[in-house]
């Protein structure tokens, strides 16, 4: 017969009762029956116990409202006030150095650029302040006007330096002494132009050798004075001139005013300054034409020997 049938009035002595897995099981004689429990109602609370664990204590939650922590001791607030003034001292200190420091080095930096940027030394004999070598080379002038040539004039064109204010040629004879005194005539035909020597303005003086050599020589070496004629500007139409060699042309003549320097060429002395006309209005019987097909009016050879006469022969 099975044991699955059987009810609590069977003929065993073993209780039955349900456990949580809703099955019977049989109770040794003499133990008392679990409660059953009761559906709906919470099992009860009990309270934590505090454990001692391995190690440090530990402080555990008590049950209830928290108290308030205890304030610290009036020692350890004085302690933390005192440390705080101290560390803004010494910020305080720091600002304000930094800030004296700053107006040090800036009023430095002021009385070093108010110095002027040369120094005096003292002289080791004397005692008194003698410039410093970069005062004297700053302090030395520019070189101006004509400069010494370092070597003699070879050509007649050489002395265009002289004219144009350049050079002057101390290897040169001076105008000194007994006269006659030597020149060279050079012309320009306008600004930029090369000036060339002219050879025969002086026919009316003579033509001996000597008399070249006077006022056109050849040779720069034995020259004292040269003349510098140059045109500054030109003017109305004189008149127009027919020329059939090398064929057939016609040329306007125009008025030319002209300037007349003279230097002393060992030193670059100017003698004379003078303003001139061209008072040669004739047509010219030979002539130098440019692609303008334009002539002027030069100073005729009589002027130019009556404004060097008295240097030359004085």
């Amino acid at each position: 017969m099975s044991d699955a049938g059987a009810g609590p009035d069977s003929g065993s002595t073993a209780d039955w009762v349900r456990g949580p897995e809703a099955a019977w099981t049989p109770l040794p004689d003499g133990a008392a029956p679990e409660p059953a429990p009761v559906h709906g109602a919470p099992p009860p609370q009990v309270p934590p116990t505090a454990v001692q664990p391995f190690g440090p204590p530990t402080m555990v939650t008590p049950f209830g409202p928290q108290l308030p922590a205890d304030p610290p001791p009036p020692g350890h607030r004085n302690r933390g006030l005192i440390i705080a003034v101290v560390a803004l001292s010494v910020l305080l200190l720091v600002a304000c150095s930094g800030l004296v420091g700053g107006a040090f080095l800036l009023r430095s930096t002021k009385r070093d650029a108010a110095k002027p940027a040369t120094e005096t030394r003292r002289s080791s004999t004397t005692g008194s302040p003698a410039p410093s070598p970069h005062a004297a080379e700053s302090a030395e002038p520019v070189p101006q006007g004509p400069q010494p040539s370092d070597y003699a004039a070879t050509q007649i064109s050489d002395l265009n330096n002289v004219c144009d204010g350049i050079l002057y040629y101390p290897q040169s004879p001076k105008r000194a002494g007994k006269a006659p005194h030597p020149v060279v005539l050079l012309i320009g035909d306008g600004p930029g132009n090369h000036r060339r020597q002219d050879n025969g303005y002086y026919y009316d003086e003579g033509l001996s050798k000597r008399v070249e050599q006077t006022w056109a020589s050849e040779d720069p070496k034995n020259v004292q004075m040269v003349a510098c004629l140059d045109r500054v500007s030109t003017g109305a139409t004189i008149r127009r001139c027919k020329y059939d060699d090398p064929k057939p042309d016609t040329l306007t003549l125009l008025k030319a005013s002209y300037r007349l320097r003279v230097y002393e060429v060992a030193t670059g002395r100017k003698l004379v300054d003078k303003a001139m006309g061209g008072d040669e209005q004739a047509c010219p019987y030979v002539v130098l034409v440019g692609p303008d097909k334009k002539i002027y009016a030069e100073v005729s050879d009589r002027s130019l020997v009556a404004a060097l006469r008295n240097l030359v022969k004085r």
